[in-house]
């Protein structure tokens, strides 16, 4: 049965132990956190391991029995090839092996960057944390396809980040895309944004059981009004959205 994680993302802008909370209310196995490359987070984890966040946040991850999915997120540049305890990506590894996250998330800098080095030497210290890797492409990047993303982890030990969107992608492509993949793919990401208005069934039947699936990527301020029960509502839904997508369509034939 595929793990089903709900990202930091979706609940913005609840600290990570609200997370947690919404994660259990809804039945969720597990979240996604950030906890570098994105300002709202430098509150919370400025100080790495050393912050406050990080006890209460293991507390509640202990008493829901809740896992960590994956840490993020760390771009790929030339401060990789130098050991510094104070940059940004140390305190993805360091606090990413204390929450006994699986993966850490990567994104590629300039397009006029060269990733395929700073992504090796990110796995190489990746896995002295015990986390792997995986790549997310995006528009702007040294790295905006699937494909660039696949030559860039190749061999590595990492993998990729397959996003799907709920109305943009037929089951089909995904089909073919996880096939393509194979164990290079990490985790599948769930547009929420998408999926709050368009239904999916069936859309990924054929996942792979081992392969967890995370919603990430909600409307722009659209948990700024909600409470704890108001996001626990919304993750629900969408929780039952991803369940039918996983669903083969003969599951249901009587």
């Amino acid at each position: 049965m595929n793990r089903i994680a709900l990202h930091q993302s979706t609940v913005h802008p609840l600290d990570p132990v609200g997370l947690v909370e919404v994660a259990r209310g809804a039945g969720l196995d597990s979240i996604g956190l950030r906890v570098a490359a994105v300002a709202d987070v430098e509150p919370w984890w400025s100080r790495g391991i050393g912050s406050p966040m990080l006890p209460d946040l293991v507390d509640a991850l202990l008493t829901h029995r809740v896992t960590v999915l994956d840490v993020g997120r760390v771009p790929l540049g030339p401060e990789l090839c130098v050991m510094d305890i104070g940059h940004p990506y140390s305190r993805v590894l360091e606090l990413g092996t204390r929450l006994g996250a699986q993966f850490v998330t990567v994104r590629a800098g300039e397009p006029a960057d060269d990733p395929v080095e700073f992504f090796a030497r990110l796995a190489e210290l990746a896995a002295r944390y015990h986390l792997r890797p995986l790549l997310s492409p995006a528009a702007g990047t040294a790295v905006a396809t699937l494909e660039q993303a696949i030559a860039t982890v190749d061999g590595t030990g990492g993998g990729v980040v397959l996003d799907i969107v709920p109305g943009r992608d037929d089951r089909a492509a995904v089909d073919e895309m996880v096939v393509e993949l194979g164990e290079l793919l990490g985790y599948v990401r769930v547009s929420a944004r998408a999926l709050a208005h368009t239904a999916a069934p069936g859309l990924l039947a054929t996942l792979p059981p081992q392969v967890p699936v995370a919603l990430g990527g909600a409307e722009p301020g659209a948990g700024a009004d909600l409470d704890v029960p108001g996001h626990i509502a919304r993750a629900v839904a969408l929780r039952d959205a991803v369940d039918a997508m996983l669903r083969h369509p003969q599951a249901t034939r009587s």
